[in-house]
């Protein structure tokens, strides 16, 4: 491939991406308070959400999902979270990493509403977390359309998702 700016190639540039994207899931990860995260804040807060949710019918989809499942669900996502940002750091099994990823930040994104919740104080940083959720979506489309897994990563190094 060609080189940008004279230094590193596009596929390394996009290996660059896929290890930023990674670095910024793990960040998601530890920046929680993990104890409060799994003993309920996280659905407390999901909940709130829903129940504020501008989508009525999305709002009772997302409390009959999470609310049965309080104990375990808030592990689904710290594990998910922790897969992807792992994954895409080593480069391993970063098409199933991405798919994960988009998928996440589609129902982040979905769950913050594409509009503010009914009563905003439920959710403070709708703008800020709706436009990191959507750059990380986007980014993530981009990295899996150019298999973005195959520069400097595990994939590689083991022969997977890389073709011949």
């Amino acid at each position: 491939m060609e080189d940008i700016l004279g230094f590193l190639t596009v596929s390394q540039w996009l290996a660059i991406l896929r290890i930023g994207i990674g670095l910024w899931w793990l960040k998601s990860f530890f920046h929680k308070p993990l104890r409060k995260f799994v003993e309920g804040q996280m659905v407390d807060w999901t909940l709130a959400l829903a129940d504020n949710h501008p989508v009525e019918a999305y709002g009772k989809l997302i409390r009959k999902t999470v609310e049965p499942n309080r104990s375990w669900f808030p592990y689904l996502v710290l594990l998910g979270e922790l897969a992807v940002g792992i994954g895409l750091v080593l480069g391993f099994l970063t098409p199933i990493s991405l798919l994960v990823a988009i998928f996440l930040n589609l129902n982040y994104i979905a769950l913050a509403g594409v509009k503010p919740t009914k009563d905003p104080s439920v959710n403070p940083c709708y703008q800020c977390e709706q436009g990191q959720n959507w750059n990380m979506l986007i980014a993530e489309v981009v990295l899996f359309a150019t298999a973005a897994g195959c520069t400097w990563s595990l994939d590689h190094l083991l022969g997977i998702f890389c073709g011949a």
